[in-house]
C-alpha cells in the first residue's frame, strides 16, 4: 500500500483506546494516514455518514482484538465491513490485545500480530503495510 493512498482505519472497543492510539501515532510517524473514530467523528456528525466515507477510503483497517472489542457491536461490523470490501482484501489485519475465544474463526485464518509494545506492534504493521497485497497477506501468518 503507498503511504499517500489510502487511510489506516483503526478499529477498536474504547478500553482499548490508549494502545490503539500509541499504533496509531508509530503509523502517521511512519508516513501513513490514519483515521481514528474518536478523534474523526465530531460530536454532533452524522457518524454513520462519516464512518462509511472513512471506510469506503480505507486501504487498511487494523482491528484490536480483545473480550471488550468483540463485544462492541461497532467494531464487529468493522471487521464484516473488511471481510466483503473487495478494496481491503489482504488488508484486514488483527491486532490481538488480549486474547478472547469470541473472536471470528475466519480472522484465524487471516493471521494476526500480538500486541507487544506500542514500538515493536507498529513496526510489525509498518512492515505489513509496506509490502505488496499478498506479500503482506502471507507474512501475517507467520507473525
Amino acid at each position: 500500500m503507498s503511504r499517500k493512498t489510502g487511510k489506516v482505519f483503526l478499529s477498536y472497543a474504547r478500553s482499548d483506546r490508549d494502545p490503539a492510539r500509541k499504533i496509531g501515532r508509530q503509523l502517521r510517524e511512519a508516513g501513513f494516514e490514519v483515521w481514528d473514530p474518536d478523534t474523526e467523528i465530531l460530536f454532533g456528525a452524522d457518524w454513520t455518514a462519516d464512518l462509511k466515507v472513512a471506510l469506503d477510503s480505507a486501504g487498511a483497517l487494523i482491528v484490536f482484538i480483545s473480550p471488550e472489542g468483540m463485544a462492541s457491536r461497532s467494531v464487529s461490523y468493522e471487521i464484516e465491513y473488511a471481510l466483503g470490501a473487495r478494496h481491503l482484501r489482504g488488508r484486514l489485519i488483527p491486532v490481538v490485545i488480549r486474547p478472547t475465544k469470541d473472536a471470528p474463526w475466519i480472522l484465524d485464518s487471516i493471521g494476526s500480530v500480538k500486541y507487544q509494545s506500542p514500538g515493536k506492534t507498529g513496526r510489525k504493521i509498518v512492515d505489513l503495510l509496506s509490502q505488496p497485497r499478498d506479500a503482506a497477506e502471507a507474512k501475517s501468518r507467520t507473525l
